[in-house]
């Protein structure tokens, strides 16, 4: 009766290491830095849905491409180096907005319709890559655990580069969105005055499901697995923070966005963020149609009037919290 002993413990053996060697193929293919030949690989033409915008994506990144870019460099909370781009506003200025791309992305890719809009409304722009993409430093991407941190070091040089005589947005898609309202709960510039979300997730946790659910791969024991990777090597876990958390804190004006075909993060997210809000300035667009991060493609005059309209309600927070100092 050994021998079936010695094929259960075999068996067993054999399951714990291939599911080591999935999840650490997930999780590296997923979390750790890709491997480029160059930095500010575009990966927007890779997604499908942005085919009908092909022609127009590209005449905004010719648009971007041809401005005059200053370069910024910043040292991380934990030595990390980042990097940044700074378009500057021909127009006389209104305000800064730090721009905040989503996973795996870029500025570029993210923001290239919204580039021009921003700047002829008056803006100063402030492009950052996230850690572990593009010129940044760090292995990992930490899915705004750490990138809010970034965020609130990205704010300060702002509100250094540019003086909080104006207004600084946090705006953020995606990865982006989530890691501005991470950061709306930390100390930030006392010149910060609205935060911009457009289709952020909850949390690490929470996204993880979501996506090993949609994909058909058990969350037992992988995330199990998944969270002693993130611990040991990126040195954060899926569970450090979460934007339910930061929203009960959040005081700014903000402006929610998501499409309810997002077949990625789950429009029902930013519905709880909103929901969890406790900030009196608060307002939640969603369009019926659109899928990941592609409200402002599909929706672009009716949501260009709504952003107007949220930059005003920022400008006028501003100008309100001046007057009692």
């Amino acid at each position: 009766m050994h021998w079936i002993f010695y094929i259960i413990i075999s068996a067993v053996i054999l399951w714990f290491l291939l599911t080591v060697i999935i999840v650490c193929k997930l999780f590296f293919g997923s979390l750790g830095r890709k491997k480029e030949k160059k930095a500010g690989v575009d990966t927007s033409g890779l997604v499908a849905s942005l085919d009908p915008y092909k022609e127009e994506i590209e005449e905004g990144k010719k648009w971007y491409l041809s401005q005059h870019l200053r370069k910024a460099e910043i040292t991380a909370f934990d030595g990390e180096r980042l990097h940044a781009d700074i378009l500057e506003t021909t127009q006389t200025p209104k305000g800064v907005i730090l721009l905040m791309h989503g996973y795996r992305s870029s500025g570029l890719s993210d923001f290239n319709l919204v580039f021009p809009y921003y700047r002829n409304l008056g803006y100063h722009l402030i492009i950052p890559d996230q850690r572990g993409c593009n010129r940044s430093g760090g292995q990992y991407i930490t899915l705004g655990v750490k990138e809010r941190f970034d965020c609130k070091s990205w704010a300060e040089f702002a509100a250094k580069e540019f003086g909080e005589d104006l207004p600084l947005i946090l705006d953020g898609i995606s990865m982006g969105a989530t890691t501005v309202m991470m950061a709306s709960a930390l100390p930030l510039p006392k010149n910060t005055s609205g935060i911009i979300a457009d289709c952020g997730f909850t949390s690490p946790d929470e996204v993880v499901r979501s996506v090993l659910k949609a994909t058909h791969i058990p969350a037992v024991p992988n995330l199990f697995f998944a969270r002693i990777l993130a611990r040991t090597l990126a040195k954060f876990d899926f569970k450090d923070a979460s934007t339910i958390d930061a929203m009960k804190e959040c005081r700014y004006p903000i402006f929610f966005i998501h499409g309810k075909k997002d077949n990625f993060v789950p429009y029902e997210m930013s519905v709880r963020n909103f929901e969890a809000c406790v900030s009196e300035k608060k307002k939640f667009y969603s369009s019926e149609d659109a899928g990941h991060g592609m409200c402002y493609l599909e929706n672009r005059t009716a949501l260009q009037k709504e952003i107007m309209s949220f930059l005003d309600e920022c400008q006028k927070y501003y100008h309100e919290r001046k007057e009692t100092e």
